[in-house]
């Protein structure tokens, strides 16, 4: 079997999957008027056929990658690696990655059974590779024997689903783990080793982004260090508890530890520049989401016709990050507050037109003034100190706002991100200080929206005199 006879057998399953008025006799026909019960059991043995052929088609596809990695093909197409390639030829990077993992797999004797089971069509990609990365979970932190994988890899195959083949690996890899008196004097504890140390970043389908670290003790130590003074619970405005979960203030303190590195100068260079958030928006747009070109956007909930030719044009015009792609028009406004932030302003082509990183941002002797006037985060019942905080622009300024003491608040990340997506306000009373208005209380509508002043002027008094 070549890759002709692999193209005809694609092109007849396609064909017999394209819906043809008259002919009852293909598979599109079938699963066109598929009945109730009275098909339930060719549904089901049509769905099995189906998975086997997926699993096979996969086994040959790692197999395929570990042989182009193995004659060095992608050095002769001008890519990267054998993954590169695969994704240039339209697979997912995931698929691409899995694929050559478990083409890796197939030369290493103790994953023979995963290998075979994918060639037989009993064992999904999927929990093959959770098979072979669970192996290597174990073997790398205890030796074994050839015979102790064997029987490890015939308990991982066992297992329903890859998460609980990750699980029952971690659990091996914990019971076999030698106790300290066992092992040698020069071994290191395996919780001391950095070498197995692996952090993975992950985009979801929903843009959002995953991640997940495996790290030895000396450096848990010091994520814990760091994240400790940032996850310790901060009162609500009204002065009630902190309603963040501790799941939430964590992923909060380590947002803020990657925003500090960002914004020191004395950072490493990445491609001959310091490290920075790139945000890439179309000049044919403004920042607030209207098109100065376009029709007004719809209300929520309300239908809008595109023409197809228009679809794509639409999409180039959306604000997007350098890494993790597009991003809506409010937290736009709010990274642009950011001082690790460059701004590119691009043409209909995708060429930018000009770089700005400067001069939106407020200088360090207005950085300076904000915080002797604010004293860190002003949103009330906060505080937290002047260098953990944005230079919040008042009036925005991607919509004339000036770079001035008065259209200036410093705001912590969390506060900061309130004030753009969470319906608070902010606005420079005629004292020439920050004060807020909480969003409007959806049960009481027409319950007046009380100013309140920055954290740093708040007494224990209500009256309307006081600061």
């Amino acid at each position: 079997m070549d890759a002709s006879t692999l193209t005809e057998l694609a092109d007849r399953m396609a064909d017999d999957l394209t819906d043809r008025p008259g002919d009852e006799r293909t598979l599109a026909a079938f699963l066109t008027s598929a009945r109730p019960v009275d098909d339930d059991r060719e549904l089901l043995a049509l769905t099995a056929s189906l998975l086997r052929i997926r699993t096979i088609t996969d086994h040959a596809l790692a197999r395929t990658a570990d042989v182009i990695a193995r004659v060095g093909l992608p050095g002769r197409k001008r890519v990267r690696s054998a993954s590169s390639l695969l994704a240039a030829l339209g697979a997912a990077p995931a698929v691409a990655h899995r694929a050559v993992r478990l083409g890796t797999a197939t030369n290493e004797p103790a994953a023979g059974p995963v290998t075979r089971g994918m060639r037989d069509g009993a064992v999904s990609a999927e929990l093959g590779d959770a098979v072979v990365r669970g192996l290597h979970h174990v073997t790398g932190r205890v030796e074994l024997t050839d015979e102790a994988k064997a029987r490890l890899v015939t308990s991982l195959l066992v297992q329903t689903t890859p998460s609980r083949v990750k699980d029952k690996a971690r659990s091996f890899a914990i019971a076999l783990a030698p106790a300290a008196d066992q092992a040698g004097e020069d071994a290191v504890p395996i919780a001391e080793r950095d070498d197995l140390n692996d952090v993975e970043v992950v985009r979801t389908d929903d843009g959002r982004v995953q991640v997940t670290m495996d790290l030895d003790v000396v450096a848990g130590e010091q994520l814990y260090a760091a994240l400790d003074p940032l996850t310790r619970p901060r009162p609500e405005p009204d002065g009630s508890e902190d309603t963040r979960s501790v799941g939430r203030r964590r992923a909060d303190g380590f947002t803020q530890l990657v925003r500090t590195y960002l914004s020191r100068s004395d950072r490493p260079e990445s491609g001959g520049v310091l490290p920075h958030v790139t945000l890439l928006v179309p000049a044919t747009v403004s920042i607030n989401g209207r098109q100065i070109d376009g029709p007004v956007p719809a209300d929520a909930g309300q239908s809008v016709e595109v023409p197809l030719a228009d679809l794509e044009r639409l999409a180039g015009q959306v604000p997007s990050l350098g890494f993790t792609g597009p991003i809506s028009a409010r937290t736009t406004e709010l990274i642009m507050c950011d001082v690790a932030v460059a701004l590119a302003l691009l043409d209909k082509e995708g060429v930018p037109l000009d770089v700005h990183d400067e001069h939106r941002l407020f200088p360090p002797g207005l950085r300076k003034a904000l915080a002797i006037r604010d004293g860190g985060c002003a949103f009330p019942g906060c505080g937290l100190p002047p260098s953990w905080c944005d230079a919040h622009h008042v009036e925005h300024w991607q919509h004339g706002g000036k770079t001035c003491l008065d259209n200036g608040v410093l705001l912590c990340r969390r506060h900061h991100t309130l004030i753009h997506h969470g319906g608070w306000e902010v606005f420079i009373g005629h004292d020439r200080h920050p004060w807020f208005i909480p969003p409007a209380d959806p049960d009481h509508p027409d319950r007046r929206r009380e100013p309140m002043c920055a954290d740093n002027r708040r007494t224990l008094t209500s009256l309307p005199t006081a600061a």
